[in-house]
């Protein structure tokens, strides 16, 4: 039922497909636009899409270098090189492989020691950059965005977040147990989030159903954040097909 003013859903059948379109989406964004401003998700939902594109430049098939990044969260207190950090994360897995250069990059300091002021630094930058051109979102199992919990407050921007038990235990299972989960994170907000121009909703796994499943309910509820996106102008989901029997929540 999903209300957004114009909203796409993608249904992928394999991997392998799910990792080819949501990479043709970005690249279709750098084709129009070569310095792009886009904000980066981190999780096993977007690990195909990165080896995608840094495969694709590559091959030279695609430029990414004059693009911009940022992060959309990370853990507090940790340094970017520490092993579980986003930061990390993103730099391991994509823009270091794609060949992005430092001055590109932006990523949330969670380890800063004014973090009040690193929230409204990040807000800065982005505005600076002429704001976010594209937000690549993954979803949680309680239907966060970023690490926006469920009765997070909608009009916030970046700020620090206390982490949810479901999600810190999930985590924890991602992690196999490997590391103490942080109880706080620093997030951008829903309404930075919904300040891009476009977003890309990326949704793998039976654990995400129900939280789609409200989405595509088309009632905004501060229960799940991630419907604070029906309202987006330039929305597409791409979620696996094995999702699209979920039952539509209606409220």
């Amino acid at each position: 039922m999903m209300s957004a003013s114009t909203s796409t859903i993608l249904w992928c059948r394999s991997g392998s497909e799910f990792s080819r379109v949501a990479a043709d989406h970005v690249a279709g964004l750098l084709a129009r636009k070569p310095g792009a401003v886009i904000a980066l998700p981190t999780g096993q939902t977007p690990l195909g899409l990165y080896a995608e594109l840094v495969e694709r430049a590559a091959a030279k098939r695609l430029s990414v270098a004059s693009a911009r990044y940022f992060n959309l969260d990370d853990y507090l207190g940790l340094s970017a090189d520490h092993p579980l950090s986003y930061a990390r994360f993103l730099r391991d897995r994509f823009l270091i492989p794609a060949g992005v250069a430092e001055e590109h990059i932006r990523l949330l300091q969670g380890d800063a020691v004014e973090i009040e002021a690193e929230c409204g630094d990040y807000e800065a930058a982005i505005a600076a950059a002429g704001g976010l051109d594209l937000a690549i979102l993954g979803l949680g199992t309680n239907g966060h965005i970023a690490f926006n919990e469920p009765g997070s407050d909608w009009s916030a921007h970046t700020h620090v977040v206390a982490l949810s038990q479901e999600t810190r235990a999930t985590h924890v299972a991602q992690t196999q147990g490997k590391f103490v989960i942080p109880e706080y994170g620093i997030t951008v907000g829903i309404a930075t989030i919904v300040a891009a121009r476009e977003i890309l909703l990326l949704v793998v796994g039976g654990a995400k159903a129900r939280a789609l499943a409200a989405l595509r309910g088309g009632i905004p509820d501060s229960k799940w954040p991630v419907t604070a996106l029906l309202t987006h102008r330039n929305l597409t989901v791409l979620a696996e097909a094995e999702l699209q029997s979920c039952s539509v929540m209606r409220g």
